[in-house]
């Protein structure tokens, strides 16, 4: 059973909107071809990462899609990789933010 083991909010503390974020692409990263019908950020999330709720991270490597409604059929999605690496480039992002911004 998944467990919420990461809350991605305490990086900026009370409650604010959420930046746009876009994590930047490494060599490690993964694809995965969208399968409509069938796939789903969570779904790629628990398979690359063991855990369905870290499926904030793939959403944020693909800023071209609103919702997984807008991604066709055969579309190339990207999933940071590794988790850890997906992590702090999230967290350093956030954290950038929050001196710049807040």
């Amino acid at each position: 059973m998944a467990v919420l083991d990461y809350n991605r909010y305490d990086i900026i503390g009370d409650v604010e909107p959420m930046p746009f974020i876009q994590l930047p692409v490494n060599t490690s990263d993964k694809y995965e071809l969208w399968n409509d019908g069938f796939s789903r950020y969570d779904k790629y999330a628990k398979k690359y990462y063991g855990n369905p709720f870290y499926d904030f991270l793939i959403m944020y490597a693909n800023p071209q899609y609103i919702s997984e409604f807008d991604i066709k059929s055969e579309t190339l999605i990207r999933i940071p990789f590794p988790l850890n690496k997906a992590k702090a480039d999230y967290e350093a992002i956030l954290s950038a933010y929050k001196k710049n911004n807040i």
